[in-house]
């Protein structure tokens, strides 16, 4: 079967070839014949060897499909099934990480398209436990969307319940705030603003108007808090997500919450360290959350969420392409602002 196989780490090493049918096995007990496959952040740095990973192994995480077999026991999947996939595979049940519900971090976990073989590819097999059925009503252009929008759904979705939030603040324009956007307004977020920078005036911020972004703010030319402050008659926003990993955009979305207001940290700063205000933040109250992956516990919520949108999600897709132009398509992805891409498996 055709592949896109990163063969060795490093700056490129990636190529389309021909690889060995995928064999199931106790653990990997389903068959997905793979339809479409989008092209994540992380694709795009393993691609350039920025990303670490252990090659080798077939690259791509975000996909849809249809069980083509499933073995004996595989009670979660029958063939015929059109499903998606959580990545984060074989996690153990019984560690400590485990007990908590934070399977993300178990020691046995191996994750699709990062240490053993992934999706951009007409098949792979996984264990069963970890596919999930979607409507047919859903294209596979969005519905291999969906994994990544489950992740950072329930990252915001509790939170926004839990406050019964109204105001959300979003810092950062890329895919994760996006998709945020998309999260917080199925949650039923009355008004969402999206904070970016001069270079998301133009594409993304028309893509945040489309899914509903009450206000674009550009940080570069005004202020994040004054204009926060502004709209919600001086109290802040219950709740704040930084998809942008940016030290004054981190202290910004503290700045502009509410006493007792939720910040979600989901944007990696790639420094060791940064200074955060912290006696401000005592004295408001606040409730800091850290995420790193996910454990898709809110999975099939957000599938059903997914199902019926309260706008067409299609604007996150800026291009697609058949997996024989993959490189094409990375190397469009080095040159233009793209969002989400899309490869189908031909």
């Amino acid at each position: 079967m055709k592949a896109l196989y990163k063969f060795t780490p490093g700056a490129g090493n990636l190529e389309l070839t021909d690889r060995p049918l995928p064999q199931m096995n106790e653990r990997d007990n389903a068959l997905v014949r793979v339809a479409a496959c989008a092209v994540c952040g992380m694709d795009h740095r393993i691609y350039h060897g920025t990303y670490p990973c252990r090659p080798p192994f077939i690259m791509g995480h975000e996909l849809v499909g249809t069980v083509e077999r499933a073995m004996d026991g595989a009670s979660e999947v029958k063939p015929g099934d059109r499903v998606v996939l959580q990545p984060h595979l074989y996690s153990c049940g019984s560690c400590a990480p485990c007990q908590m519900g934070l399977t993300q971090f178990c020691r046995d976990k191996r994750s699709v398209g990062i240490d053993r073989d992934g999706a951009m590819t007409e098949y792979v097999a996984v264990p069963a436990a970890f596919l999930h059925r979607i409507p047919d009503a859903i294209p596979d252009k969005l519905a291999c969307l969906i994994e990544p929008f489950s992740m950072i759904y329930g990252n915001i979705v509790p939170v926004i319940r839990a406050a019964e939030a109204k105001n959300i603040v979003i810092i950062g324009a890329g895919q994760v705030g996006m998709l945020a956007l998309a999260a917080a307004k199925s949650a039923g977020a009355e008004r969402v603003i999206m904070s970016g920078t001069g270079r998301d005036v133009g594409y993304r911020f028309s893509v945040a108007q489309k899914l509903g972004a009450a206000e674009t703010i550009n940080s570069e030319e005004e202020s994040l808090l004054d204009r926060v402050m502004c709209l919600t008659d001086g109290a802040g926003a219950d709740v704040v997500l930084d998809a942008s990993g940016s030290e004054e955009g981190i202290w910004q979305g503290m700045q502009a919450l509410r006493h007792g207001g939720a910040f979600i940290a989901m944007g990696m700063t790639r420094r060791e360290s940064i200074p955060i205000h912290w006696d401000a933040c005592l004295k408001k109250a606040l409730h800091i959350n850290f995420h790193m992956q996910s454990n898709y516990q809110y999975m099939d919520e957000a599938i059903q969420a997914f199902a019926h949108p309260y706008t067409d999600l299609s604007v996150l897709i800026t291009r697609e392409a058949p997996l024989s132009q993959w490189k094409e398509l990375f190397d469009y992805m080095d040159t233009h602002d793209t969002l989400k891409n899309v490869l189908y498996i031909d």
